[in-house]
């Protein structure tokens, strides 16, 4: 039986050729060596945007205890150690950036008042304005930003 149009006889074989085999592995192999690389660098990225966000979360946090508790809280950036230590009343924590991955570290900070590695939040809920840059091992760069109002910001860094 001839097919119409192909010019190929109908010996009732199906399957793929080996042409068609090979460009499938070929595309396969491409895809299996960016993907490794791709997914590192989302993963990193997103590592980034956690410590970040859990930052902010807690410079919130302790200007919600500072107001509750009429209580001023304290949050101390140590660049070195790449950690923070939350304080105020009662409550004293220190928490670890390399806890949300490895590579991710304190670049830099910069609060006005006293102590420039310091945010105070005091008990009418202002406090010291500043900027505190995150960085991982990509060089991806996040600021975390914090007004005389207390509002804090994320911005990405291009």
């Amino acid at each position: 039986m001839v097919i119409l149009g192909t010019g190929r006889e109908d010996n009732g074989s199906k399957g793929f050729t080996l042409v068609e085999i090979l460009t499938v592995i070929v595309i396969i192999s491409i895809l299996l060596t960016i993907a490794p690389s791709m997914f590192t660098a989302y993963r990193q990225r997103t590592n980034l945007r956690e410590a970040a966000g859990a930052l902010a979360e807690d410079i919130k946090l302790a200007k919600q205890r500072a107001v509750a508790e009429n209580v001023p809280y304290t949050i101390t950036f140590d660049v070195n150690n790449n950690s923070y230590r939350i304080q105020g009343g009662t409550y004293d924590v220190t928490k670890k950036l390399g806890d949300f991955g490895k590579g991710i570290r304190i670049l830099s900070q910069n609060y006005s008042g006293g102590n420039s590695g310091t945010i105070t939040f005091q008990t009418r809920g202002t406090c010291s304005a500043g900027t505190i840059k995150l960085q991982n091992s990509i060089n991806s760069e996040l600021d975390i930003i914090t007004t005389l109002m207390g509002k804090v910001t994320i911005v990405k860094i291009a």
